[in-house]
């Protein structure tokens, strides 16, 4: 099970999922970015092509990419998060907690935590003016299209079709169903959260 090779970061080993035996976690053959180190452990894949080798991209913890998904670039998954379909967490996007992405969805940019479902055709990336980032959290589920410093929490639902793109560094909030608009003075800030149904394809279930 091995994929040890000199230009490689991490191996995947025999060690398999307590639930998911198709599943084995993957080890560190050399640092990867600031804060994983050779040798260090990480989270599972179903095959090597879940999970590039190149840039700093990692699954910490109990983090989970499986069937076509990918975890690339400087993207990072962690806790008990799910990755699975055709999925893509990639550029410098943070999925944390029990979140799962899904389907075809893509998240470039910004941070996904709680119980969030991320599914559908789904697209989550930074504004191209503003560079800002969407954080999505709680039990909430985006269906649609969000850029930009865009705040959705609670049990809001993005639904498929819905864009919402944020060009201004003040910071959109939908909660709960009501937006609300936080006015920002200044640059530099960061509206990212704290690290705050049976699966398709036989891949895991939350």
């Amino acid at each position: 099970m091995s994929n040890k090779g000199t230009n490689l970061k991490y191996e995947i080993t025999k060690i398999s999922h307590p639930k998911y035996p198709w599943l084995h976690r993957i080890r560190a053959l050399r640092d990867v970015g600031r804060d994983v180190h050779a040798g260090d452990w990480g989270g599972y894949v179903q095959t090597a092509d879940n999970l590039s080798q190149e840039g700093s991209c990692w699954l910490f913890g109990d983090a989970i990419a499986c069937e076509g998904a990918l975890v690339s670039q400087d993207a990072r998954m962690s806790d008990q998060t799910v990755l699975r379909g055709s999925a893509l967490v990639s550029g410098t996007a943070q999925v944390s907690g029990n979140a799962v992405v899904e389907d075809q969805a893509i998240v470039m940019a910004g941070t996904v935590g709680g119980d969030c479902f991320i599914s559908g055709n789904a697209v989550l990336a930074g504004n191209r003016q503003t560079d800002e980032a969407p954080s999505v959290t709680g039990q909430a589920a985006v269906y649609g299209k969000v850029y930009g410093a865009v705040l959705v929490s609670g049990n809001s639902v993005i639904l498929p079709g819905m864009q919402i793109d944020m060009p201004t560094l003040d910071v959109l909030e939908i909660r709960d169903g009501q937006t609300m608009l936080h006015r920002i003075r200044g640059k530099g800030r960061n509206i990212s959260t704290p690290t705050a149904k049976k699966a398709r394809n036989g891949g895991p279930e939350r």
